[in-house]
């Protein structure tokens, strides 16, 4: 019933994760909590390490959630039923696209799908950032902090490396005193 279990999870979020990884988390986090298959901070951790090992994080985190819950096994069979709703529409959309050469009701849904991928990206972001302690050390400037560095990379030609740099800094210069 657990092998059964993580292939339904991980083929619904692989069918529905729109935007890649990062929008996949919230979904992860959904039925890690309704099975009970990890803590909160195992998968947080979980997220941690699959962002920062090569390799796709939706895949990565798909891997390690699997083998905690059910050893290799399960990290197998919770990798494949993540990839195979891709796998499939990528058949199924090719196909339609030799079909037709201008599939416009499909360009159209998947313009009304963008706004959604940017919201769960962007809660994934919050989620991680509470759960790590984000907004703890410095509560009253961490927001301001994160609108003007999301400004100032959106708006300026830096190289994200050096915005991590800066805020480092000021981290522990605002920590210091």
């Amino acid at each position: 019933m657990l092998l059964l279990n993580l292939f339904i999870e991980f083929f619904k979020i692989g069918l529905f994760g729109f935007g890649g990884g990062y929008a996949m988390i919230p979904l992860m986090e959904q039925a890690i909590q309704k099975h009970k298959w990890i803590s909160l901070e195992q998968f947080t951790d979980i997220i941690a390490i699959s962002g920062s090992s090569p390799g796709p994080i939706a895949t990565n985190s798909a891997l390690f959630i699997g083998y905690q819950t059910a050893g290799i096994i399960g990290a197998a069979i919770a990798v494949i039923s993540n990839l195979l709703p891709s796998f499939l529409m990528v058949m199924v959309l090719t196909k339609l696209l030799t079909l037709r050469s201008q599939p416009k009701y499909l360009f159209q849904s998947l313009n009304g799908i963008h706004p959604v991928i940017v919201a769960l990206i962007l809660y994934a972001g919050v989620r991680m950032g509470l759960q790590t302690g984000l907004f703890t050390y410095s509560r009253e400037y961490s927001p301001y902090f994160i609108l003007i560095l999301s400004i100032v990379l959106l708006v300026k030609n830096i190289s994200p490396v050096w915005v991590m740099i800066i805020s480092g800094t000021l981290g522990v210069l605002i920590n210091s005193f």
